[in-house]
C-alpha cells in the first residue's frame, strides 16, 4: 500500500513539474585574467558565469552567415566582454587611446593591456568552437618612433577561407565601444600624426 502511495506521489510530481526546455543550454563558466594599469601591471581575475557564456555564444551565433557578419559579431562580443570585465575590474571608465603618465591610475588600459585582453577573448571563443569563419591570430604591432609613429599593438583574427589577417583594435575607443576591425595590411600603414 505504501509503495502505491509513493509511486502515485512520484507520478503526480513528475506530471506537474515544469517542463525542461529543449533549448536550455548549459555552458561551462570561464575565468580569465584581465590586464590593466599599463603593460599588464595588474592581472585581475574576471569570472564569466554559465549564463554569461550562453549570452556570449548567442552574440557570436549572429555572425555565422559570412566572414563580414562574423567580424561584426566579434565587435559586439568585444564590447560585451569589456562591459563585463570593466564592472569586475574597475576599468569601465577607461578612455580612448590612453597613454602612460607618471600618475596613471590602475583603472586605465593601454594598447598592451587591450591586446592581451582581446586576444584572451578571441582565444576563448575560438577554443569553444564559436568562430566559424575566423580563428584567433597572434598579436601584431606597428611603429618604431624613428618612423614617426608611436609603437602600438593589437589583437588579430585570421579569416579561414582567405588566410587574410584582420585587426581587432579596441585601444582606439573608450571601454565597451566598437573596436577598429580592418585588414592588418591597412592597419600597418596607419599610426602617423594624422590618424
Amino acid at each position: 500500500m505504501h509503495l502505491r502511495i509513493l509511486l502515485g506521489v512520484a507520478m503526480i510530481a513528475l506530471a506537474t513539474a515544469a517542463p525542461v526546455s529543449a533549448s536550455a543550454e548549459t555552458i561551462a563558466p570561464a575565468k580569465i585574467r584581465y590586464c590593466h594599469g599599463f603593460g599588464c601591471k595588474m592581472r585581475s581575475p574576471v569570472v564569466f558565469s554559465s549564463g554569461d557564456m550562453v549570452q556570449l555564444k548567442r552574440i557570436l551565433a549572429a555572425g555565422r552567415k559570412s566572414p563580414e557578419a562574423e567580424r561584426a559579431a566579434i565587435s559586439k562580443a568585444d564590447q560585451w566582454y569589456e562591459r563585463k570585465a570593466g564592472a569586475q575590474t574597475g576599468t569601465s571608465n577607461d578612455g580612448a587611446k590612453d597613454v602612460y603618465t607618471l600618475f596613471t591610475p590602475l583603472s586605465e588600459i593601454d594598447c598592451v593591456d587591450e591586446t592581451e585582453n582581446t586576444t584572451t577573448l578571441l582565444q576563448l571563443i575560438d577554443a569553444r568552437g564559436w568562430l566559424v569563419h575566423h580563428r584567433a591570430g597572434r598579436p601584431a604591432n606597428r611603429g618604431f618612433l624613428i618612423d614617426g609613429r608611436y609603437p602600438h599593438n593589437t589583437a588579430t583574427i585570421v579569416e579561414i577561407k582567405s588566410g587574410r589577417a584582420w585587426v581587432v583594435d579596441s585601444w582606439v575607443r573608450a571601454n565597451a565601444e566598437p573596436p577598429d576591425i580592418m585588414p592588418l595590411s591597412e592597419w600597418k600603414k596607419r599610426g602617423g600624426r594624422a590618424d
